[in-house]
This record gives C-alpha cells, sequence and structure tokens, in this order.
C-alpha cells in the first residue's frame, strides 16, 4: 500500500476519501523523539499487514532523520517488542 506524507502522519485514504489507514505522531526533545500515538487501519482491510507497513513508514523516517521513537501506540510498542530491529531506536524513558 502506498502512504502519503503529511506533518506528523501518514496516511491512505479509500477511493471514496474515507480513511484507509493512519498512523500518527507528535515529537518531544526538540524533535528528537518520534512519539508514535496512534495506528489505525480501516476494520475491512485488517490482517493484511497494513499497521505494520506504517510502523516501519516511521522507523525509516526515524532512521532517516537519526532520531528515536517513543511507541506510546499499544500496536506501535507491539510491534517494537516483536522487532529486534527495531531496539537500536526505541527511546525507553527511565520511568517504564
Amino acid at each position: 500500500m502506498e502512504f502519503t506524507r503529511e506533518p506528523l502522519r501518514f496516511y491512505n485514504n479509500n477511493a471514496d476519501g474515507t480513511l484507509a489507514a493512519e498512523i500518527t505522531w507528535e515529537t518531544a526533545a526538540n524533535g528528537a523523539i518520534i512519539v508514535i500515538e496512534h495506528t489505525f487501519v480501516n476494520p475491512e482491510l485488517r490482517g493484511q499487514g497494513i499497521a505494520a507497513q506504517l510502523v516501519q513508514k516511521v522507523v525509516d523516517l526515524a532512521r532517516s532523520e537519526n532520531k528515536q521513537i517513543l511507541p506510546l501506540c499499544p500496536y506501535a510498542k507491539k510491534s517494537f517488542i516483536n522487532t529486534p530491529e527495531y531496539a537500536d531506536l526505541w527511546y525507553k524513558r527511565t520511568n517504564d
């Protein structure tokens, strides 16, 4: 699936203009940390790996901009737990 990037999100719309999939984030520490807040995939499209693609897009962005990621979204956090390749980007707060 192809995604469009806007400030603080990647997304894809259905042909009718409704939201098909989206990942949103904020930044912290003067932009050095990407805080993933929300991942959404339309129920009709779930189970196709689209949410994983969205997380990968943010990971690629963080790598290209030399940033870390704080995955607050439950799906993104699970992705970070289950993907050792993301460990170098995972910003872990000292109280977590």
